[in-house]
């Protein structure tokens, strides 16, 4: 047993927290930064997902006939005569224009009109049997001038004719003859004139605009098809088509004489 001094107090020394040597700090630590940047290397490195897919080439069309060469077609000239609506000689204009006129009075006197529509149209006005609708007046020529629009459903033939007039001096002749689906419908978008109907396929629209001779149907370019499709001619007995006798007959061509005309559809599914 050991013994002190007197006076002096017997102290324990604590021990010392053991402390890893200076070198050894400095390693773990540069060891775990390595680590971190390691793992976040490894995060946006390139993974391998293995085979890339195949790829396919894009379709190409593939012609059926590839060593077919299509004849050369007539042009219009050869293929059918000029052709032009017959004017209403029976019908002179008034003073006061196309509104003075009566719609049924025109087209009982139009000899484009098929006897048969004539007949329908002699029982107006009648009680639920009339098949004239409303006459319309808009100016679709631009010469400040309104033309004179009509339209007739024939139920029985499953058609409407719409037929549209204008004043040459006091001279009436029609510009556009259209034979198209029982109850189709029109518009005007400034001077182009809309005919719409519905059909198996859905609402179908035909725009027609003024050529100097004629309501023609556009084409895809948005122009008028040319007059000598689509109704104004030389004249002479000639070149004026026969007048349809039944209206089965008159309506396979659409729109009236002019059947070559190309047109402009937009159809809108139903």
């Amino acid at each position: 047993m050991r013994s002190f001094p007197s006076g002096r107090r017997a102290t324990r020394r604590r021990p010392r927290p053991h402390r890893p040597p200076r070198g050894l700090v400095s390693a773990v630590l540069a060891a775990c930064a390595a680590v971190t940047v390691t793992g976040c290397a490894a995060e946006a490195g390139v993974r391998d997902d293995g085979a890339a897919p195949t790829l396919s080439p894009p379709a190409s069309s593939v012609p059926l006939w590839p060593g077919y060469t299509p004849p050369t077609l007539p042009s219009p000239r050869e293929s059918s005569p000029y052709v032009r609506y017959l004017p209403v000689d029976k019908v002179r204009v008034p003073a006061g224009g196309l509104a003075r006129l009566s719609a049924k009075k025109l087209l009982l006197n139009d000899p484009n009109v098929p006897a048969v529509v004539q007949k329908e149209i002699s029982l107006c006005p009648g009680d639920g049997i009339c098949p004239l609708r409303d006459a319309v007046h808009r100016d679709l020529t631009g010469d400040d001038r309104d033309e004179l629009v009509v339209a007739a459903d024939l139920p029985e033939f499953g058609r409407t004719l719409l037929q549209v007039y204008t004043a040459s001096g006091r001279t009436v002749r029609p510009v556009l003859i259209y034979w198209g689906p029982l109850g189709l419908t029109g518009e005007t978008s400034g001077r182009d004139l809309l005919i719409s109907a519905i059909g198996a396929d859905g609402r179908v629209t035909t725009r027609f605009r003024w050529n100097g001779h004629v309501m023609a149907a556009l084409t895809p370019d948005g122009t008028a098809t040319r007059p000598d499709l689509q109704g104004a001619v030389p004249a002479g007995p000639e070149a004026v088509p026969a007048v349809p006798e039944s209206v089965p007959e008159a309506v396979s061509g659409g729109a009236g004489v002019a059947d070559e005309a190309p047109r402009t559809e937009t159809r809108t599914p139903r």
